[in-house]
């Protein structure tokens, strides 16, 4: 549910830099890395990865690929990306992010087939370097955008290029947070097949989502127990004896400005404001979160669910998404009135909002395995993995030490919290 809320404690360190090497491999290069084959297909395919400064010549393009891809990820719409470059760089990638495009060229023109912004990450002690999607705990979603139309191709394709020795790139690609259950994961692993390669599940585990109920029903059925249930509209009657009390959706971006504003407001009241980690504690990631929802809402990929009191807020959820693909981004409430579960109301009313529409196809939670609230409001679940691919036929055993290494890494965070929690 909550992004940034750990790596916004760490935005006032300086970022640590590329090795000296990599420093001097891209500072002698154009800004923009190309690699091209002909000889495989009858058509020309190019690699590039674009630095993220370049972002903006290419948002026409990731957008009309949005509309053909296989899956959709909202965190590699070109309004999320336009937003968060370069105002999050330090945060999400302080080593540095492109945006790597794989395009054909054809008798029709020249056409980006597969999209995803990437990093180059370090890995375990002794480091070892892996290519990854833009993807972390906070935007736990590394799709990448692929065109339906030749995504095979284009799988195989990318997985060739990516071990040219011209680019000097990691020899391997660690496509992390990846739904098992979308055809652009089988399409992957069946490409690294294909190619010979050697890949591996790691980091495997599932989390709360909500899909359509099976017989076809647009009408809202509870997913919570009828004794929780009747506990909630409890809590809502006494809620309303402090003042008019009603549930309120914000969709039009002129008035999803105040809407915004109000959850940032409504955020840096509680605890996460005290804490240091509320986007209102920090300047650009304010308007990091002001301009996607904003973006957002004018493509109506975004909405804002709120449990208002005498037309005030005290509960606010913010959800993102498109063509019936959802995930609810981050919540606020009002901690003064917990006594009455105003977070769990909002996440309800959502909930069964969502369920009513009939153009809804699924909403995914982003919450960790055994999420508190998440797993007892959703029923459903959805699997996810990371899938770690060799590039290089030798390349093997690294591939098995860096799974080693991200499985050591996953265990000392999670003793560290399980500390923090005593």
């Amino acid at each position: 549910m909550g992004i940034f809320e750990t790596i916004m404690s760490q935005s006032g360190r300086k970022s640590s830099s590329f090795p000296n090497t990599v420093e001097r491999r891209f500072e002698s290069r154009e800004p923009m890395l190309r690699t091209s084959t002909t000889g495989l297909t009858s058509h020309l395919w190019e690699l590039e990865l674009v630095p993220a400064f370049g972002l903006i010549r290419l948002c026409d393009d990731i957008d009309q690929l949005a509309q053909r891809a296989l899956d959709q990820n909202v965190f590699f719409d070109s309004s999320v990306l336009r937003s968060a470059w370069p105002r999050l760089t330090s945060l999400l990638a302080p080593r540095g992010a492109w945006m790597l495009c794989l395009w054909e060229s054809t008798g029709n023109g020249r056409h980006l087939r597969l999209f995803m912004p990437i990093r180059i990450h370090t890995v375990g002690f002794p480091a070892h370097k892996v290519l990854q999607p833009l993807s972390n705990e906070y935007m736990p979603l590394g799709t990448p955008l692929i065109d339906r139309e030749c995504a095979e191709e284009a799988a195989e394709t990318l997985l060739r290029l990516l071990a040219d020795p011209v680019l000097k790139l990691p020899s391997i690609a660690d496509f992390t947070h990846q739904r098992e259950d979308r055809a652009t994961y089988s399409v992957l692993q069946q490409a690294a097949k294909n190619l010979g390669l050697d890949t591996c599940r790691n980091k495997v585990h599932k989390r709360a989502a909500l899909f359509p109920d099976p017989d076809g029903s647009t009408d809202p059925k509870p997913t919570l127990s009828k004794k929780r249930l009747r506990e909630l509209a409890r809590q809502l009657r006494k809620l309303e004896q402090s003042g008019p009390t009603k549930f309120h959706c914000t969709r039009s971006k002129d008035k999803i400005v105040d809407a915004i504003e109000a959850f940032l407001t409504l955020e840096l009241s509680g605890w996460k404001g005290r804490k240091g980690t509320a986007l209102y504690n920090h300047k650009k990631i304010a308007a990091f979160s002001r301009q996607i929802v904003y973006e957002l809402a004018a493509k109506n990929h975004c909405e804002i669910f709120s449990l208002l009191q005498n037309d005030k807020p005290i509960a606010s959820l913010i959800m993102l998404g498109r063509d019936g693909h959802l995930v609810p981004w981050k919540m606020a409430f009002d901690e003064n009135l917990s006594a009455y579960s105003p977070g769990m109301q909002v996440m309800i009313n959502a909930t069964n909002i969502l369920k009513e529409r009939s153009n809804f196809v699924e909403a995914d939670s982003l919450a960790v395995a055994n999420h508190a609230m998440m797993n007892r409001v959703w029923p459903d679940s959805v699997p996810i993995a990371d899938l770690s691919i060799a590039l290089d036929r030798n390349a093997g055993r690294a591939l098995q030490n860096v799974v080693k290494a991200k499985e050591r890494l996953s265990k000392m965070r999670n003793l560290a919290k399980s500390a923090l929690r005593k």
